[in-house]
């Protein structure tokens, strides 16, 4: 039987995006969850395996439409707000929370 891995949770949660790399770990975070291959994911996103790879390392550079067509296939979306909202505050406030709870982990084993 296989057993449910943490990635489930940290998928779930808003993640405050500093860099390229933020985006691709969650991509692949989602991926992963979804127990694609990454040719697969790009197959299904209708972009190369090429871009979905440089998406995923955060290198290179990928447009924004395209960014945005790769997160809606996988079920992800891109939210901007402003810094002060409370809405900012609250993803804050839980990432402090379960990092102290040692479930959140900024990158992938």
């Amino acid at each position: 039987m296989k057993l449910a891995r943490p990635i489930d949770i940290e998928v779930a949660l808003p993640r405050i995006i500093h860099e390229m790399v933020d985006v691709g770990q969650m991509v692949r975070l989602k991926r992963r969850q979804q127990q694609l291959r990454i040719d697969d994911a790009a197959a299904l996103t209708d972009v190369s395996v090429d871009l979905f790879s440089r998406l995923e390392n955060g290198k290179g550079t990928v447009r924004l439409d395209k960014l945005l067509q790769v997160l809606d296939a996988m079920g992800l979306c891109m939210v901007v707000a402003s810094k002060q909202s409370e809405f900012v505050r609250d993803i804050s406030k839980a990432k402090a929370i379960t990092s102290e709870s040692g479930s959140f982990r900024d990158q992938e084993a």
